[in-house]
């Protein structure tokens, strides 16, 4: 069997497994979470390997979502073997980093006959030269730089001994500060997401909650998922357990990522805590040799199969050009004519188009400026409204200031509060209460004031933000529900007898009268003529019925 090792870092922490491979077969002999001193991953990398001996091994490196650029793209119906030079000419015209020198590699999500849809992903050559030359430091052979969240769902759809995977799954993958979240429908990944968790552990669930049920609308799910397996011990994560069940209206399954390959019984006794962290690098171990087409690999990314051409054929790919290039100029000579008429006629459709599209680029520039200038419209009266609703009850928590704040340029607005309390645990229930999906809550934590005499010596400063995304969406609903209103206020007339609904239409034109007064001085009376508190001579007073027109209930 050959010795293999999977590593992956960030900026707290590396992670490694070794372990015995041959074919489908994995042994884990080691697997360990070491903290990274003084930010220096080499030199840490450098002791882990020294120490265990594993110099000149095959490695497996996994990169996470930060480091690589991803994009989900739909290419039209093309072959197989076409696909590697479409998504490189696409992702040169999408991603940010995708240059003629970054390296580019995608993993099919569906094909049908409108198209294929697949995640695409790249990475710079500065970012792979520091991979290698963090590993060749340590005289690593690096055999693989993969995807970290693809390589734990690569781990878990490749299993028979689980649960089926037809149906809709979501994989979630704890780290120290973050967490990647994996949609597979079907036994196929169809959406990727890193979100960055907070610091403390009281609001790690809460906000992973929300970050899932934001994942499961942005990939398009309409119901609760099949299920939901978290990465990991069943004790370690009971809290985390319990929010996403709730979140996602789905059971969740604690899964350790060991009991799906074998490991010796040295490396199950010195297994770390949060074990999983390493799902990804088992699934890497696991996949190497015949699961590499789950994976997306920017060491070995899809080519195109380049075909050796046949020597026999040479003869008949000079001459047939020759007799095609005579016949093409033949029949080009006699089409000349009619493509001056259609150049003409395409020019003069070209130029009649010119001046909409311009009204219509103003208008667009015009809606979106107004648009930013509307996003800065916070409602403070909704927020302090909702502010007051989710705070706890005076005995234990007093607001010293408030005050808001917004953004003019990029929209939305932050409101600041100072308050104090009796205890340290009465900010995070504020700030469970208050966080939602509209509102994000930052806070410095709690501030003891010695000096207090009274029972609120807890001070705290937060920060409530309501981005101008938000805002965007709750003025288009709103909108949206006034026209409805409208429109089924126009059916209520149009349904009503012919005396109710002219006494609706007189009503609304009394009603808009005084405005339009007010706006037009043409309107007022002429010295000769009767005020508009004085009815005319032919006309009955203003509190009698008109005689056509039954008396006002």
């Amino acid at each position: 069997m050959v010795r293999k090792i999977a590593i992956d870092w960030d900026e707290s922490e590396l992670r490694l497994v070794a372990a015995q491979c041959s074919g489908t077969n994995v042994k884990v002999t080691e697997a360990a979470l070491i903290g990274i001193q003084d930010g220096d991953v080499m030199e840490t990398l450098r002791r882990a390997i020294s120490e265990r001996g594993l110099e000149r091994t095959d490695t497996l490196v996994a990169i996470g979502r930060g480091k690589a650029e991803l994009r989900e793209l739909q290419l039209p119906p093309v072959p197989d073997d076409e696909l590697p030079d479409m998504v490189r000419y696409q992702a040169i015209r999408s991603f940010a980093s995708a240059g003629d020198s970054a390296t580019v590699d995608f993993l099919v999500t569906g094909q049908s006959a409108a198209g294929t849809s697949m995640i695409a992903a790249a990475v710079g050559p500065a970012k792979l030269s520091e991979i290698h030359e963090i590993c060749e430091a340590s005289d690593l052979q690096v055999k693989r730089i993969s995807l970290r969240p693809l390589a734990a769902a690569a781990l878990f759809l490749a299993q028979k001994k689980l649960p089926s995977t037809i149906g809709e799954t979501v994989l979630i993958d704890l780290l120290s500060d973050d967490a990647e979240i994996v949609v597979a429908r079907n036994g196929k990944v169809v959406f990727v997401r890193t979100v960055r968790l907070p610091s403390s552990s009281v609001g790690r669930p809460a906000a992973l909650a929300g970050e899932l049920r934001r994942s499961l609308v942005a990939c398009g799910a309409g119901s609760a998922p099949d299920r939901v397996v978290l990465w990991g011990l069943a004790s370690m994560h009971e809290d985390d357990v319990e929010k996403i069940a709730e979140a996602s209206g789905s059971p969740v399954d604690v899964v350790n990522p060991f009991d799906l390959v074998e490991l010796d019984r040295k490396a199950r006794a010195a297994l770390p805590q949060h074990v999983g962290r390493l799902a990804p690098l088992v699934g890497l171990l696991a996949s190497d040799e015949f699961g590499g087409d789950r994976l997306i690999d920017f060491l070995n990314p899809r080519k195109r199969v380049e075909e050796k051409p046949n020597p026999l054929t040479k003869p008949l790919l000079i001459g047939i050009p020759v007799a095609a290039a005579l016949l093409l100029a033949f029949l080009g000579y006699r089409q000349l004519s009619n493509l001056d008429k259609q150049i003409a006629e395409l020019e003069k459709t070209n130029k009649a188009m010119e001046q909409p599209v311009k009204l219509a680029t103003s208008s667009r520039e015009r809606t979106e400026r107004v648009d930013l200038f509307l996003d800065g419209g916070v409602n403070w009266l909704n927020e302090l409204r909702q502010l007051a609703q989710s705070m706890p009850p005076a005995e234990t928590m007093i607001v010293k200031s408030v005050s808001g704040s917004v953004e003019q340029r990029a929209g939305g607005g932050t409101l600041q509060i100072t308050g104090a309390v009796t205890d340290p645990s009465v900010i995070d229930e504020f700030e469970e209460s208050v966080r939602d999906q509209q509102h994000r809550v930052v806070g410095d934590g709690a501030k003891k004031d010695e000096k207090s005499n009274d029972s609120y010596r807890w001070g705290f400063d937060e920060k409530i933000t309501v981005d101008a995304t938000t805002i965007r969406n709750l003025r288009y609903t709103a909108l949206a529900e006034l026209s409805s209103l409208e429109s089924s206020g126009e059916s209520a007339i149009l349904g009503q007898d012919v005396p109710e609904a002219v006494s609706a239409s007189t009503t609304e034109t009394v009603e808009s009268e005084p405005s339009e007064i007010a706006e037009s001085p043409s309107d007022q009376p002429a010295p000769d003529q009767p005020a508009p508190d004085q009815p005319a001579p032919d006309q009955p007073a203003p509190d009698q019925p008109a005689p056509d027109q039954p008396a006002p209930d």
